[in-house]
């Protein structure tokens, strides 16, 4: 089956069954071998497989489900995250360039090994490693043990995430660990205890008393509110367009890509990429785009090594926005180093929705009939 095919029959299956459930139950994490009440669309949404409009519209319009403003409300915090790192790329920058930490080296080989003295972590990670996925709620649990427990630094431990996960999106992964440190909500940590482990993994790790230590992280860069990405639109500027795979919603480009003359899709190896993927990460991307191109007759898999022989006569060159992270640092380093021009298309729906990430979270809810209205009318001009 295709990624497409399996991330429909993933996605109708949800909406059909499980949604109606899903917040009651979203925050049980009954293991990795029972689906729970959680869609396990993740892998797909932050590849664009699936859109996170076409969901909303889906459930709006074609599945016209009752209970499900939870849902939708989790697919916006994707779009608020995405929204607020946009907004602030700083935080990816300083993200990227803090190297110099001071931390017990044995232990965190323990950890990442799964062989600390926390069996309930210990299986955390060696379910992460075997299926590259772990529930939101175990997510938050893992930071804080990493965190507040083990006392290491929260970077290595999104590190350790971006590594493993399919879903290793920049800015949910990210600003998730940042939240759970007490920076994205400034003096606010997530600590768990051995009750909330206990009733929210329905009895599979019964422990004592969940031990924290007395850990203040502050921010060490200021973060300014910066607006380069919020002018652009998504008509073609030039003849040939690049892409990269955490963007390949077939539906999206179906119309798009036949205009240009050449179409070129990136996947960064390990050896361009500043946070290294596990070989089954980077299996499952390449088994995605590979996929992709096989729906156009204009769209080629390029190696990143090669991209300037390709455009050495070509100074103009649109691309399919990939949003702050490693795909956009290394265009930007191929952009300056060859002094190309570079177009950004961005989607309509996701310029307008960024507007409203500036602040937190509550402050975006009250704009989503705003960006719900903006959905709608976009798909009534079949602009996605």
């Amino acid at each position: 089956m295709s990624f497409l095919l399996e991330a429909q029959k993933v996605w109708d299956n949800f909406a059909k069954y499980k949604i109606n459930d899903y917040a009651k139950l979203r925050n049980f994490d009954f293991g990795p071998n029972n689906q729970g009440s959680v869609s396990k669309l993740s892998p797909f949404v932050t590849h664009r497989i699936l859109l996170e409009y076409d969901l909303i519209n889906d459930i709006k319009s074609k599945y016209k489900v009752k209970n499900s403003n939870k849902f939708i409300e989790e697919i916006f915090w994707r779009v608020y995250w995405k929204g607020w790192m946009e907004n602030r790329p700083k935080v990816w920058q300083n993200f990227i360039s803090d190297i110099n930490f001071n931390y017990d080296y044995e232990l965190y080989e323990s950890a990442i090994k799964g062989n600390t003295e926390l069996d309930f972590f210990n299986s955390w990670v060696l379910e992460l490693k075997q299926y590259n996925y772990l529930h939101n709620h175990t997510r938050m649990w893992f930071a804080s043990t990493w965190i507040f427990n083990l006392g290491l630094p929260w970077q290595l431990g999104a590190k350790f995430f971006f590594k493993y996960l399919f879903d290793g999106d920049a800015a949910s992964n990210l600003l998730s660990w940042r939240w759970v440190a007490g920076l994205q909500t400034k003096g606010k940590q997530y600590l768990f205890s051995s009750s909330n482990l206990r009733k929210f993994s329905n009895n599979r790790f019964n422990v004592g008393k969940i031990i924290n230590k007395q850990i203040s992280i502050e921010e060490s860069n200021q973060i300014p509110i910066e607006d380069q990405i919020c002018k652009n639109n998504m008509d073609p500027k030039s003849d040939n367009l690049i892409l990269f795979e955490n963007d390949l919603n077939v539906a999206t480009f179906k119309n798009l890509l036949p205009s240009y003359k050449k179409v070129f899709i990136i996947l960064l190896n390990n050896e361009q990429r500043q946070i290294k993927l596990s070989e089954s990460v980077l299996k499952f991307k390449q088994e995605l785009v590979s996929e992709f191109a096989e729906q156009f007759d204009n769209v080629e898999q390029i190696d990143p090594n090669s991209l300037e022989l390709t455009f050495k006569n070509i100074n103009q060159i649109d691309i399919i926005y990939p949003g702050v992270g490693e795909n956009y640092d290394f265009i930007i380093k191929f952009k300056n180093l060859h002094n190309k021009k570079i177009f950004n298309l961005v989607r309509d729906v996701d310029l307008f929705a960024w507007q409203f990430a500036k602040k937190g979270f509550f402050k975006f809810k009250e704009n989503i009939p705003k960006i719900n209205q903006r959905i709608l009318e976009n798909y009534s001009k079949n602009k996605f």
